[in-house]
């Protein structure tokens, strides 16, 4: 079943709370409400009340109407809100999933709410359910896992739109306004859903969506992830540059060649369908209007490189099925060569590079062991690349 006139808290107000699942509910006239780290951001938005969203090579603009926005240090209106809130909405990204979900759980707890909660969860992270319900249950009593087990629905999903950067001239005249892809669906489990669903504008409710979802990363962000550590290779800023290169067509029909046959054999995809959903993601990334820097896509590499992620995950279920992941080593041995950010993740991969090559990489991040077949492809495929950087790789 499902019901209208619904209260929804989307925790993490960046381009994909605000700019993709608060344009969803606008359109479903929901009452919006936003959760945030960002003190700065959450007084912007409780200040102005409503912000544009601007959709990417069209003249079209929307305003976003929200009800309030919370900080940490709204507890109490937080803990308030959780005990009637219908959805609340998750898009924090992988690395704050953890404590955001803490926090959530202590609301939770404190409100004494009974009704069950549909939690839509848009997280590119692997396996996300999991580890939101693994911190809502760590170290709790019966009762409260017995409600949570019973009450609470993990709903991943598929985030396809994307978020680019406005100009400096709209930004300055309207500081909240976000740029996006003209994207309406959000593919979501259906099988997850506890109780009444609220009808969300877009949201599309998929059985088995296990498999889908693993499509969605191994062939999404399975051709991002090339894109970007082979852009930087190349020399470009944005991934559309890195996605339009001539030089790198054949690779890219490489990449997704393998992962294509990883996931084909692996979940039974029909060839044809999934070819168009391939080109779903081709035409995505080669958009000019996206203007997406491969900096912001390309940072964190250790993440990037987990045996689940983007590289690493396509190339062993392709091998899994019998073909060599020869375009996939390739540009693993990019993720492990990148030096276009200075985060943590990404110092760490060079310093583990520095002190024992890519094996030790992909020993220390994905559990590879040395004589695996992948890891010796990618050190060989490492080898190529280090001269191919040394030679001045040509972008044209």
């Amino acid at each position: 079943m499902s019901k209208t006139g619904f209260k929804v808290l989307i925790c993490g107000a960046g381009k994909i709370g605000r700019g993709f699942v608060a344009h969803l509910c606008q359109r479903s006239q929901a009452d919006i409400y936003f959760y945030d780290v960002n003190q700065s951001l959450i007084d912007q938005l409780n200040e102005a009340k409503a912000y544009p969203v601007y959709m990417a090579g069209s003249e079209q603009r929307d305003m976003i109407d929200l009800k309030q926005a919370f900080s940490p240090k709204d507890q109490d209106a937080l803990q308030s809100l959780m005990k009637d809130v219908d959805v609340v909405v998750t898009c924090v990204g992988a690395a704050h999933i953890a404590s955001t979900v803490a926090g959530i759980r202590e609301l939770l707890k404190s409100s004494k709410r009974s009704a069950a909660l549909n939690w839509i969860i848009c997280e590119n992270a692997n396996q996300p359910a999991k580890q939101i319900k693994q911190v809502l249950l760590d170290g709790q009593d019966d009762t409260w896992c017995g409600w949570v087990e019973s009450s609470i629905g993990l709903i991943e999903t598929q985030v396809l739109r994307s978020g680019m950067p406005v100009s400096a001239e709209l930004a300055e005249r309207e500081p909240l306004a976000l740029s996006m892809q003209d994207w309406w669906t959000l593919p979501a489990d259906a099988d997850a859903v506890k109780g009444e669903m609220p009808e969300i504008y877009g949201l599309e409710l998929k059985s088995n969506f296990g498999n889908e979802l693993q499509r969605k990363i191994y062939t999404f962000n399975g051709l991002n992830g090339p894109i970007s550590y082979m852009g930087h290779l190349y020399g470009f800023e944005f991934l559309h540059e890195s996605a339009n290169a001539s030089a790198l067509q054949d690779f890219y029909d490489q990449i997704q060649a393998e992962s294509g046959h990883g996931l084909i054999n692996e979940f039974g995809f029909d060839e044809q369908e999934h070819k168009q959903f391939q080109q779903l993601a081709r035409r995505k990334y080669e958009n000019p209007d996206l203007c997406d820097q491969i900096e912001r896509n390309a940072r964190d590499s250790k993440r990037k490189l987990g045996v689940n992620e983007r590289l690493v995950g396509p190339a062993l279920l392709c091998l899994k099925h019998g073909r060599e992941p020869v375009a996939y080593a390739r540009a693993i041995a990019a993720a492990c060569l990148y030096t276009g950010s200075d985060d943590a993740g990404t110092t760490a991969v060079q310093s583990l590079l520095h002190a024992g090559g890519a094996a030790a990489v992909l020993q220390a991040v994905a559990g590879l062991a040395s004589d695996h077949p992948l890891c010796m492809m990618v050190c060989a495929a490492c080898e190529e690349l280090k001269e191919l950087v040394k030679d001045s790789i040509s972008c044209n």
